[in-house]
């Protein structure tokens, strides 16, 4: 309840008005950005420009509410698919790593399930809950965070609530583990990115990303929305725990904790920038990118050579093309209970001479009304599975001098209830395609 109030009157507070002029540059075109104000533009940095050869990284997390647009940011930032897109919610259950490496700097990126609070959604409360702690543990592993948020919808009030605590966990990330050292206790410590460095923790820690602005007309509507949301980044980042139960709009404000000239200067270096994209049509992904960078702290050692874009074997990755194109054909809870056993992965030549891939894969399924939907009739549905997610095969190994993929899907069932049983199983699951 105290956060409702907080998110509920962040709009009304004075000190924000001044703040819009200084975080948005509205541009009436097709290409959106964000303007920083010039204390926290990077360009106007005081600080001593690293050694060229000098490696700098930012761990980022990328969270937000179902559906925003997370994983197809990721996508377009690596050139490639490395995590499943759908329009279905809760799409992306596990994180999932992937990497942009540009000079001497490194952005990690960690994508995570959409944030929901399990509570609103009780019939699958287990997985829910999966879902929001893994979201919560990146925050607090990363330097960075990026809160998505679709442009397109209204920001309601239950929303709004899950907004703060996304922004509260980020302003209070501690960052990602850079080292271990023994300390003279003889006891292993954590050596964090930012280590002592002042600048480092009075800077800001979360960006709110609006997305699918190309879906959002008129265009003045993400100059309100921007204020709104950057409003409440703003409390968030100057909240020391006031109550403000039972309290009516002008006592929140006279109760807000006192800051002094010096503090505000401070604080205003921790507000979030606003950042307007469209991650599908690739606009305005760049100026993000590039204020990312800025952002990097000296590290030891890249996480993935350059130029590797993604920690996912080639397993994962077609196993997360293929998830995609189950989510697009199918409906409810279909997808999420469909468990993927990959049979075969070969490379070889077809009778052509084409270099080929084949792979086969099992879609597992516990109950027989499952079974007929990923068929669909007389096997449609499934066919259509197969042929997109082969396209999409393609398109992203043919620059490994595959020419061709051949996908082999098979629909089988099975009593087993563990995913971890389903190899000891295959001798009774019953084959049906």
């Amino acid at each position: 309840n105290s956060l409702r109030r907080l998110s509920l009157q962040t709009a009304k507070h004075k000190h924000h008005k001044h703040l819009l002029q200084n975080r948005l540059l509205p541009q009436y075109q097709l290409t959106w950005w964000r303007q920083l104000s010039s204390s926290r533009d990077p360009t106007n940095s005081t600080k001593p420009t690293p050694p060229p050869s000098q490696k700098r990284r930012l761990d980022v997390a990328i969270v937000g509410p179902p559906n925003a647009g997370k994983s197809q940011l990721l996508n377009t930032i690596t050139s490639t698919t490395v995590a499943a897109v759908s329009r279905k919610r809760h799409t992306t259950r596990t994180g999932i790593l992937a990497t942009h490496t540009q000079d001497n700097t490194q952005l990690v990126f960690i994508d995570t399930p959409g944030f929901v609070r399990y509570s609103n959604t009780p019939k699958e409360k287990t997985l829910y809950k999966d879902l929001v702690d893994g979201a919560r543990d990146s925050m607090d592993r990363a330097d960075y965070t990026l809160i998505v948020l679709d442009a397109a919808k209204t920001i309601k009030d239950e929303l709004r609530d899950e907004l703060a605590i996304l922004m509260l966990a980020g302003h209070h990330s501690r960052g990602r583990i850079e080292d271990v050292k023994v300390n003279d206790d003889g006891e292993l410590e954590e050596v964090l990115s930012g280590g002592e460095d002042d600048d480092y923790h009075n800077r800001e820690k979360f960006a709110i990303v609006l997305n699918k602005v190309d879906l959002v007309n008129p265009k003045e509507k993400l100059l309100d929305l921007a204020e709104d949301i950057g409003a409440l980044g703003d409390t968030c980042v100057r909240y020391r725990g006031e109550v403000h139960d039972g309290q009516n709009d002008f006592d929140v404000m006279e109760n807000a904790t006192k800051f002094t000239e010096e503090e505000e200067r401070e604080l205003a270096k921790q507000y979030p920038p606003v950042f307007f994209i469209s991650a599908l049509k690739n606009d305005g992904v760049e100026d993000l990118l590039q204020h990312l960078c800025s952002l990097a702290t000296p590290t030891k050692n890249f996480v993935l050579p350059p130029n590797q874009k993604t920690s996912l074997s080639l397993v994962e990755r077609i196993e997360e093309v293929i998830r995609e194109k189950i989510y697009r054909c199918l409906h409810r809870e279909v997808p999420h209970s469909i468990s993927q056993v990959n049979r075969l992965l070969k490379r070889g030549k077809t009778l052509s001479g084409r270099v080929a891939l084949r792979i086969d894969q099992d879609l597992v399924v516990r109950t027989k009304s499952h079974q007929k939907l990923v068929l669909g009739r007389g096997g449609m549905t499934l066919r259509r599975i197969q042929e997109t997610a082969r396209r999409d095969l393609v398109k992203i190994f043919s620059s490994d001098g595959i020419e061709d993929v051949i996908l082999n899907l098979h629909v089988k069932f099975t009593k087993s209830r563990h995913d971890r049983n389903l190899e000891a199983d295959m001798d009774i699951v019953q084959r049906t395609f």
